[in-house]
């Protein structure tokens, strides 16, 4: 007799384990595969429309200076690409995204401004003898903003806002 309710007890005992163990496997499942949170909080929604605004701006500036260089005078250059010189620093006043979402925008408006600041110490170093290069320099940042333009709208299409 012991024997036979030993082993339904045996049963029940790994009935119960599957089913725990069929539980903590859908449950683990459903946590590796469901879809990122496409919530912005607010403060989040802020820094995309003052990024945009900065994006906005500071392409005007890359454009502006690579449309005036000129090998005829180099005050003048110097003039057209020195706003450049504090594209980190503005940047810096945005403040940085909480969300994980952003952090492609974030990453390319900072190689931008690395390559505008670039930009300014090479024609400061050089002038005109590196209008090429530093002309090459803004382009690659122009470039590096168009792609945070481009972020902030993947971001834009893909989120939920609170």
């Amino acid at each position: 007799m012991w024997g036979a309710q030993s082993i339904r007890g045996t049963f029940r005992g790994i009935g119960a384990f599957v089913v725990v163990l069929l539980v903590a496997i859908g449950v683990v499942g459903y946590l590796v595969t469901r879809p990122p949170s496409t919530n912005l909080d607010a403060e989040d929604r802020v820094w995309m429309q003052n990024t945009e605004s900065w994006v906005d701006t500071t392409e005007r500036r890359v454009d502006t200076a690579i449309a005036g260089l000129t090998f005829e005078s180099e005050a003048r250059n110097a003039e057209l690409i020195e706003p450049l010189a504090t594209c980190s620093t503005s940047l810096l006043r945005l403040g940085k995204p909480s969300s994980e979402l952003l952090s492609p925008v974030l990453e390319a408006a900072q190689d931008a401004c690395g390559r505008a600041e670039h930009a300014v110490g090479v024609n400061d170093a050089y002038g005109t003898a590196s209008l090429a290069t530093t002309r090459l320099h803004l382009s690659e940042a122009g470039d590096r903003l168009e792609l945070a333009r481009r972020n902030l709208r993947e971001v834009r299409s893909e989120v939920t806002f609170d």
